[in-house]
Order: C-alpha cells, then structure tokens, then sequence
C-alpha cells in the first residue's frame, strides 16, 4: 500500500526572517509612491499572512480607517475569498513598532495615505493602494502581487507573492502561537486547510526581529 499511495511531503516554506531583516535595513525613498506603495504592502502581509487579495478590499475613509493618534484600524470592503452572509474578514489593527521605522506598519500606512492623497482625491478613489500611473483607479491584485514581487527578489527569495501567507503562518506555528490565534489573524477559513497545505516545515535563516506583533484582528 505504501509503494500504491506514497505518502506526499509538503516542500518547506522560505523563512520569514529573511524578508523581515531585509526590509529592516532597505532604504526606502518615502517621497516615491511605487517605493512606499510596495514597502506598505509588503510590511501589512507580513505582519498579518492574509491574502494579497486582501489588500484591494483597504480603505481610507473616516468609515474604513480609524486612526487614534496610537494604533490604525482598518475596515475591509466586502470581497475576500472568506467573506458570506455569515462571516465577515476581521479588521486589522495596526501597532506601532518604536524599534525599527521601517518595520512600523502604523508609519507606513499613514505615510502612504498622505503622499497620494492629491491623487486618490483626482480619481475620487478611497483605495488605501492605488495605480501609480495613468488614471487613478483601485491597484489590482495583480499589480501589488507585481509590487511584492520585487520586494521579494531583492531580497534573495526565490517564490511568489502568494507565498508570504504560509510563510507567515508556519512561522506563527513554529513560535508556538495557538491554531486558533493563527486561524484568526490570517482570517482562515477551516483549519484543516491551513494543517494540510500551508503549514510547512521552515528553512532555516538568520534571526532577526518579529514583525507578527505589530498586527491583531480587530472586530
């Protein structure tokens, strides 16, 4: 039976700690709006593992985007793969990280909501990420993935945007986060999905800091 059905190995996930020390020590140009669109995309999947998808349903609207002078709530549209009559995508509360700016979500966020505010009022778009040419209109899925991606080539790692989520997820199992706290962060759906194809054995890689604490789901 064993030789009939071979038991398939899940291949181990990149380390998030590569990417985390890389964007520590980047220089990011604030005043360029692809520089800081891609950075802030990559820092919210990075602190949260949700989808890329995820991020076309971010608003900045007074009713979207709660900012209290500490922390920034942000209120997903309607839209993720999880979302029905009956369950709604959590919201992300954002934190600040005093210790590293470029690893802050709460900075990055509002400096991209300042720095292309003249051009999401021009296009009357409230998308928290927007095209950065032409018209302004809501940034596709495709277009931030293409962001994250280049984010990921610099930095040495050789995999797809859609990636960062089991990374994210299996280095929240490692840490020994509880299922049910990963389940929530990541808005998974069922458990059984997240055991069976996105939890996987992680390669190894330098230490550096955890970025995961600056995000927690928020009702």
């Amino acid at each position: 039976m064993g030789i009939l059905r071979p038991v398939t190995h899940k291949p181990p996930v990149w380390n998030l700690d590569t990417l985390t020390s890389f964007l520590s020590s980047n220089t990011v140009d604030e005043n360029n709006p692809f520089a800081t669109s891609r950075h802030t995309a990559t820092l919210l999947l990075l602190c949260s593992g949700r989808r890329v998808h995820d991020l076309t349903l971010l608003l900045v609207d007074s009713e979207h985007c709660i900012d209290d002078g500490s922390n920034i709530i942000l209120k997903p549209v309607f839209g993720s793969k999880t979302d029905s009559d009956t369950h709604r995508q959590s919201g992300w509360k954002l934190l600040p990280n005093t210790s590293s700016k470029n690893l802050d979500p709460v900075f990055w966020v509002r400096r991209l909501i300042d720095l292309l505010k003249d051009r999401r009022d021009s296009g009357n778009c409230p998308n928290l990420f927007i095209n950065i040419r032409g018209q302004a209109k809501a940034a596709s899925r495709t277009v931030i993935a293409g962001w994250i991606k280049t984010v990921l080539t610099e930095a040495g790692i050789p995999a797809t945007p859609g990636s960062l989520r089991s990374a994210v997820s299996s280095k929240n199992w490692s840490n020994n986060l509880p299922l049910d706290e990963i389940l929530s962060r990541g808005n998974w759906k069922s458990k059984e999905t997240f055991t069976r194809f996105y939890r996987r054995e992680i390669l190894p890689a330098s230490a550096s800091n955890s970025i995961t604490r600056m995000f927690n789901p928020a009702d």
